[in-house]
């Protein structure tokens, strides 16, 4: 099979799979383009700046969001393992999931477009700016991180078939090689390429404005867009060699079949939460062992969120609105995707629960802990110190973080029993 047929296959399957024309993500992204849009021309009315720093902050969630789909649309797919099976070569499989990754890309490239539409009216050049930095970030999210992410599970595919060697080894009495990569690097490598993205556009946030930026946006935009273009040129000159291995054993990774788990023991504080719950301690201790080693993301997008809001503290920025809106509302929506996935496999795998001594109840407790206990230490209490630093929307935003926290839980309550 060629990479036009394949690509070609998806289309239609993903085609007859959608629900109807108002699920198209084009559609999606008109609808999310006009919300930011709107947001940006309510915060016009402040100040040009206000209304730059809204769409800038509502970019960086929409980009983040769209940098940790990219491995969804690679390897943690629902038929990674079947296509892997199928007598199909690596490049065909390659071009598939990149032409995912570039019309995922190009949605959220068009509802931050979108979102820039009211600087029109004040400044085509200023439009033209903000557009300009969409563009570099939709690059990024269509080339770069796809490239980083393939890099990163060749290695830990190969890692892998080198573990079961070394396992061969030890028990023929043989030399032990050196550890194979972690299935850290999964996530660890494109958030590291996300992270370097989305400091290349705070670095511009003066030039979009119209002032001078730390470092010339030409420099900036032209290094995202190089390095985005040269990366996956080099890895598609490699791609063909490794990504059956990438989907098979990716794939058995996330199923926890033939592979090295890694599973990590409870952090002194997990440890110090499952004291408290009593009979929910032993699903809780369970929850969070797979949480870590399934959901990788959840601790750096968590550390994100902290990070922006202790800046926000320590800066005390003359308009800390839209970056504190958009972190609570970007965590309230990873958090319900969360809560989501605590609720299914290889988190919870239902038929087998209901026949442990464990109940229903006790389950839904300890997911409930570990929502309430990654929501208080990445966004609760760096929140409550940015509210105290800032007086005058203090109130508001103490109310805001327990609201995006309410809208957490009723996610997980929502969530069970499916």
């Amino acid at each position: 099979m060629t990479s036009r047929e394949l690509i070609r296959w998806s289309a239609l399957h993903e085609r007859r799979a959608r629900a109807g024309w108002w699920t198209s993500r084009f559609v999606i992204a008109i609808v999310a383009g006009g919300a930011i849009a709107a947001w940006v021309g309510w915060r016009a009315s402040v100040s040009m700046a206000s209304a730059s720093h809204t769409w800038l902050a509502a970019t960086v969630v929409a980009f983040a969001v769209a940098f940790l789909r990219v491995p969804f649309h690679l390897y943690w797919r629902a038929d990674a393992s079947l296509l892997a099976q199928l007598p199909i070569e690596g490049g065909p499989l390659f071009d598939a999931a990149l032409v995912r990754c570039v019309r995922a890309s190009l949605a959220t490239t068009l509802a931050t477009i979108i979102g820039a539409a009211p600087f029109a009216s004040t400044s085509i050049e200023l439009a033209a700016r903000h557009a300009a930095l969409a563009l570099a970030l939709g690059l990024g999210a269509a080339l770069f991180i796809p490239a980083i992410a393939t890099w990163a599970a060749s290695l830990v595919a190969l890692g892998q078939r080198d573990d079961r060697v070394q396992r061969v080894r030890a028990a023929a009495g043989l030399a032990q090689t050196p550890e194979p990569p972690s299935s850290a690097l999964l996530g660890a490598l494109p958030g590291f390429g996300a992270t370097v993205l989305l400091t290349g556009s705070f670095l511009l946030t003066t030039w979009l404005t119209g002032g001078t930026p730390v470092v010339p946006a030409a420099i900036v935009l032209g290094s995202i867009a190089g390095a985005s273009v040269l990366a996956i040129v080099a890895i598609r000159a490699s791609a063909p060699r490794v990504m059956g291995s990438i989907l098979r054993d990716v794939s058995a990774l996330d199923r926890q079949r033939l592979a090295s788990l890694e599973i990590r023991p409870p952090t002194t504080i997990e440890r110090a939460i499952a004291h408290l719950l009593g009979e929910a301690a032993l699903p809780y201790r369970k929850d969070v062992r797979l949480v870590r080693r399934r959901y990788p993301m959840a601790f750096a997008l968590g550390a994100l969120a902290f990070l922006v809001l202790v800046i926000v503290a320590i800066s005390q920025p003359d308009d800390p609105g839209p970056w504190l809106t958009a972190t609570f509302a970007g965590s309230a929506a990873y958090g319900i995707v969360l809560a989501g996935r605590l609720q299914r496999p290889p988190i919870e795998l239902h038929r087998l629960s209901s026949t442990l001594p464990i109940t229903a109840a006790a389950r839904a407790r300890a997911k409930l802990a570990w929502l309430v206990g990654w929501w208080t230490i990445f966004v609760a209490l760096p929140g409550v110190v940015a509210a105290v630093r800032q007086p005058d929307i203090g109130p508001s935003l103490l109310l805001l973080a327990g609201a995006t926290g309410a809208v957490i839980v009723a996610g997980l309550l929502g969530g069970r029993g499916r």
